[in-house]
């Protein structure tokens, strides 16, 4: 049967602290907003202030829907669910505050040694509610590890930053320059910034009016600033962290903690096959036609024929082989 608290229950505390993941949920207030659940799960993010006030650390990502709603009207639910051990559902409503990168509350909260790479804000969170469930519906799941790609690709977008700070020539892809507002003529919401491919910010017409900043191309600041200013209901997302003199980089404490964890090395996603310790894109690049694999691009024919022709020079090497043993 199901508890509530107005605090965290002090027996709760040590077992929310072994969770590996968590998730969190937030709406806009419009009625046909997009509602938005998202799965946190880099170890160490999270953290109990006391039974009435938890804040984790939120690292980058294609969107920005938790912040852009908690800037709009504060709701909040994280909830925790036990994968491992005795069952457990545990949920936490409260109303959130977000501390942007390079805000004095954000280094406050996050030191500069003690920071994640892709670290964008810390989403503060005073408990109003506590809830606990059986979770029996729930699976059981054996940790593995946590996954190192977010944070790879956050440290090597950060070193361009860093570069560029530096020295603003220094830009292997070059700079670009952004609107810094989601309220400038030219910026636009999530959807209009979802793929590289779709994406034509370059275009200086795009921009007129527009107060608009210099960054590297493919940098931290620079992802900030081209897909995390709006939410997918054009809300306001970030508004100061892409815009700030701080470089964002990793502590060095942050560093020794995720050595110290190790890492699993990123399997295939869905979309890729392996050939021969290569990675090939699967969905839309190759069709079952006649009998035959079609390539829908060159990259992937020069793969397909050195596959083949790698296969077929083993073969040629073992029927001489066999030639041989037979004379």
């Amino acid at each position: 049967m199901g508890q509530f608290y107005d605090e965290i229950p002090e027996t709760h505390i040590a077992w929310i602290k072994k969770q590996e993941m968590f998730f969190v949920a937030t709406a806009p207030l419009s009625a046909d907003g997009h509602v938005n659940v998202s799965p946190k799960g880099v170890r160490d993010s999270f953290h109990v202030e006391s039974r009435s006030r938890v804040w984790y650390e939120d690292l980058s990502g294609s969107g920005i829907e938790t912040i852009s709603h908690l800037k709009e009207n504060k709701r909040i639910t994280i909830m925790f669910c036990a994968l491992e051990g005795a069952a457990r559902i545990l949920r936490i409503w409260g109303t959130g505050r977000v501390f942007e990168f390079g805000t004095p509350e954000y280094e406050e909260l996050i030191p500069s040694e003690k920071r994640m790479t892709g670290s964008r804000a810390a989403i503060v969170v005073d408990v109003h509610k506590v809830g606990t469930s059986c979770g029996y519906a729930v699976p059981i799941y054996t940790f593995k590890s946590h996954r190192s790609a977010l944070l790879t690709w956050s440290e090597k977008m950060e070193k361009l930053d860093e570069d560029f700070a530096a020295d603003p020539t220094a830009c292997p892809h070059g700079p670009e320059a952004l609107p810094v507002s989601p309220t400038s003529p030219g910026s636009a919401p999530y959807s209009a910034f979802f793929s590289f491919s779709s994406r034509s910010i370059s275009d200086p017409s795009e921009h007129a009016g527009a107060t608009t900043r210099a960054y590297a191309k493919r940098s931290m600041k620079w992802w900030w600033a081209g897909w995390n200013l709006r939410s997918i209901d054009g809300l306001p997302g970030l508004d100061t962290a892409h815009v700030v003199d701080a470089v964002p980089r990793m502590g060095e404490e942050a560093k020794r903690g995720l050595k110290a964890q190790g890492a699993a090395p990123e399997p295939p996603s869905d979309g890729t096959v392996v050939i021969l310790g290569n990675r090939v894109s699967r969905a839309g690049r190759w069709e079952a036609a006649l009998g035959r694999l079609t390539p829908a691009s060159g990259e992937e024919a020069v793969r397909l024929v050195l596959a083949c022709s790698l296969g077929m020079a083993i073969a040629a090497i073992c029927l001489g082989v066999v030639g041989m043993g037979t004379c």
